[in-house]
């Protein structure tokens, strides 16, 4: 199975190191064993994080990466910890934006007024 998700968020990271955007990944997800869940938990994992985080002139933006719409399952949804997660990050001052490609993080990079080269 091709996991589209994963596709989009590596084709974003391209584009971000193309920009000289500052960013990185927060691997939340994903299959683990329960003492490496355990572990990262009292690390200070958070179910519900986004993807990608931006820092730029001291601001704090997530990404939070969806499937698209043109896949068989249809567009990707948020789990009800990501929408938590996200009402959280906003009431902290950062701002979030749901993708489903590389378009939608160029309309956020000129929302958020990142213009790096």
């Amino acid at each position: 199975m091709i996991d589209l998700e994963h596709q989009v968020q590596v084709a974003i990271c391209q584009y971000l190191d193309l920009r000289g955007v500052c960013y990185f990944a927060i691997p939340n997800g994903g299959k683990r064993n329960v003492v490496t869940a355990v572990k990262l938990k009292k690390e200070g994992c958070q179910p519900g994080t986004p993807d990608l985080c931006i820092i730029h002139e001291g601001q704090a933006f997530f990404l939070e990466v969806k499937r698209p719409a043109s896949t068989a399952g249809g567009k990707g949804r948020l789990s009800p910890a990501q929408k938590e997660m996200i009402g959280r990050i906003e009431e902290a001052g950062g701002e979030v934006k749901i993708v489903y490609s590389v378009a939608d993080v160029i309309e956020a990079c000129i929302d958020w007024q990142i213009n790096v080269l």
